[in-house]
């Protein structure tokens, strides 16, 4: 597998409790995000590769989220949490919540950090992080960092400013009234 080279700007989420995540990846990819992370929390394992495989082919960076065995099976990158494990074998980016987390991302081509505000798409039991903690992760990393949690047009000018390589987005795409006009407002 090639190494994993995370270009900069909007990181997309898909969420099937929103909508279809292969229509969402494809709008993604169709809008010029960076990337797309398929997030199908309790899929089962056939159903997540086929959605893998489906997305295999997009011109977009495709990375599968916490589940290592699907990510190697559809020859794609993971990304994983800080209780996922060692480092694996295969390129992968790696969630983080603090800059002394963010200093030693192991063998991680990416990190995320986060959350950066307040967010309703997942559980956590961190509070929000804040854009000066955020700068002080970018400042720590020795790779890209893509902020995550509550980030919107409204909240993107305080992400760019401190410094992050790009911007994982789920809620402010997927909730939208017009998906494809939240992604156009997250690419400006």
């Amino acid at each position: 597998m090639a190494p994993l080279v995370l270009p900069p700007g909007l990181y997309g989420i898909v969420d099937p409790t929103l909508g279809d995540p292969l229509a969402q990846a494809r709008l993604l990819a169709e809008e010029g995000a960076a990337a797309v992370q398929l997030r199908c929390k309790g899929w089962p394992r056939d159903r997540l590769l086929a959605l893998a495989e489906a997305c295999r082919g997009l011109p977009i960076v495709v990375v599968v989220n916490d589940d290592l065995d699907v990510a190697v099976a559809a020859g794609l990158p993971v990304h994983l949490g800080q209780g996922d494990g060692m480092d694996p074998t295969i390129p992968f980016g790696r969630s983080t919540h603090t800059p002394e987390q963010a200093r030693d991302p192991g063998a991680a081509a990416y990190i995320g950090f986060g959350p950066v505000f307040g967010t309703t798409s997942k559980e956590t039991p961190w509070s929000a992080r804040g854009p000066v903690m955020l700068a002080a992760a970018v400042r720590a990393s020795p790779v890209p960092v893509v902020a995550i949690g509550g980030i919107s047009a409204e909240t993107l000018p305080a992400v760019r400013a401190a410094g992050a390589h790009g911007w994982a987005v789920i809620g402010a795409i997927w909730r939208a009234p017009d998906p494809r006009a939240a992604i156009r407002a997250l690419l400006r």
